[in-house]
């Protein structure tokens, strides 16, 4: 009797299952242009111009020796960003699906010019758009990027989105933004954000897009660009810093009139860093305590590592973290920028003091004092011996 209403359960299940679509409905794919990556800029007239690059099937089944774009750009403009949004179906004779976008580009000038959660309204409140979707502010107009041939991925949205993560992950050199936490960190008490920055290089007429330094959001406009040397101290000074490569002077210059081979290097295997605001009169004082685990990836200077010597050139590294995060502190300083959140956490602990300083609260933060106290363990020399592998 058991076994027989075990068959009965088991095929009402199988049942179930064949009954049951997928999410990507066949039926429903001839009807729908999948959005991978998205650029606004400012169009004539005060309109907002959008450029949609769309994954376009048809590549998949092409002939053999015939290779084609696995995407295709689609611009429309107009007063509103829902109505150019409508339009694409005008061109394309499908409906945009927004649910795979990747990577929203909007241009420096016109985010410097609109307030930025006001332009991305639509993608908060509909419902196919993702807030794991990742920002970027361009140098230029933003549809320009998106008509670069990727070198690697399908699309050049895709490319953008794994040079945004790659470049904050793996060498500290740009912040990484998806559209919640750009609304976090928008909305916080001291309302500023950091935007991963897209820019074009050109080095002997070979033109390549990269991903580093970037700009910062203050009272919903981006007011100033934080270049790519001074990322890895801000992202230090945030707790944000996963991993990357530290330069570390030589003690003296060696005999040679070129900039190679002056410093020995060290590869980031772990930091943590942890801030405490105090009151110093009428403004704050930040004390940054930071302890990093490191692995030495270049030993050029000459020395041996004998056990003092190591112990002097981890007080090396240690020098060359805390200059890099007060060199970062400093520009916070003079921008008058509080890109640490010293401003909440004082909202947190002091909310009745906090209230009384949130009004001029750039004013006080740019009058802050602080203090950077970095420790360093070398984990590995990365060989079985101490020293230079050109010295006997």
């Amino acid at each position: 009797m058991r076994s027989r209403s075990l068959k009965i359960v088991g095929s009402a299940f199988i049942l179930c299952a064949l009954l049951l679509t997928a999410c990507g409905d066949q039926a429903e794919l001839p009807q729908k242009g999948f959005v991978m990556g998205v650029a606004i800029d400012e169009f004539e007239n005060g309109e907002l111009s959008l450029t949609v690059q769309l994954f376009k099937p048809s590549q998949a089944i092409t002939g053999k020796g015939k290779t084609t774009k696995a995407f295709i750009n689609i611009q429309a403009h107009d007063q509103s960003l829902i109505e150019a949004v409508r339009d694409i179906t005008i061109h394309l004779g499908r409906r945009a699906q927004w649910s795979h976008m990747r990577v929203l580009l909007v241009s420096e000038a016109l985010a410097r010019k609109l307030p930025l959660l006001s332009l991305l309204d639509f993608f908060y409140r509909d419902h196919e758009p993702r807030l794991t979707s990742h920002l970027l502010v361009t140098k230029g107009r933003a549809s320009d990027y998106l008509n670069t041939t990727p070198y690697i991925e399908n699309s050049v949205s895709q490319q953008y989105f794994l040079s945004e993560k790659e470049s904050n992950e793996l060498a500290g050199k740009t912040s990484t933004l998806s559209l919640l936490d750009l609304a976090k960190q928008a909305q916080s008490q001291t309302a500023v954000a950091l935007i991963p920055y897209l820019y074009e290089q050109k080095i002997r007429n070979v033109t390549t897009p990269n991903v580093a330094g970037s700009a910062v959001l203050a009272d919903g406009l981006v007011k100033e660009l934080i270049p790519a040397s001074l990322m890895e101290g801000l992202l230090m000074l945030r707790d944000t810093y996963r991993s990357g490569v530290i330069e570390v002077p030589c003690e003296e210059q060696r005999g040679t009139d070129t900039l190679m081979l002056q410093e020995d290097s060290v590869e980031v295997i772990r930091i943590h860093n942890d801030m405490e605001v105090k009151l110093n009169g009428d403004k704050p004082h930040l004390i940054f305590k930071t302890k990093a685990y490191v692995a030495i990836s270049e030993l050029v200077c000459g020395q041996n590592l004998t056990i003092m010597d190591e112990m002097k050139f981890q007080a090396r590294v240690q020098d060359a973290i805390e200059q890099s995060m007060s060199d970062s502190m400093e520009w916070m300083l003079e921008k008058r920028f509080d890109l640490v959140g010293a401003g909440n956490v004082l909202f947190q602990k002091k909310p009745r003091l906090w209230k009384q300083w949130k009004p001029d609260w750039p004013s006080r933060f740019s009058r802050a004092s602080y203090e950077v106290h970095a420790n360093v363990t070398i984990l590995t020399t990365g060989t079985n011996i101490g020293k230079p592998i050109n010295r006997n």
